[in-house]
């Protein structure tokens, strides 16, 4: 007697089965890290504090422009430091650029 070396139609079946949960395992994994890791930016209308935009320069250093009740404030995050570089006027409701460009200029006619 010969044993037959090809895969029933069952274990075909469950081989796969057991592929698609390991699959779908790594992609929920994937996805709880990135909702950990991305939720500094979720906006919560009612929150006092909102990150309006962060540009990021290198690593580890970044600007961010930050509303704290109805003012903005232009932030330099560094590795473990934060500081207040300016306040923003909320006139300015622009790009991130144009308000760069304002805070530059403001900085510039105060010197």
């Amino acid at each position: 007697m010969l044993e037959s070396t090809d895969p029933t139609l069952l274990s075909a079946g469950l081989r796969m089965f057991w592929g698609l949960l390991v699959v779908l395992g790594i992609l929920l994994i994937i996805y709880a890290i990135m909702r950990k890791r991305l939720s500094f930016i979720k906006h919560n209308d009612k929150s006092a504090i909102k990150i309006i935009e962060i540009r990021h320069l290198m690593p580890k250093k970044s600007l961010c422009i930050v509303e704290v009740g109805n003012q903005q404030y232009l932030l330099g995050l560094g590795n473990d430091i934060i500081t207040m570089l300016s306040p923003v006027s909320t006139k300015t409701s622009g790009t991130f650029n144009e308000t760069l460009a304002s805070i530059e200029k403001k900085s510039a006619d105060e010197n």
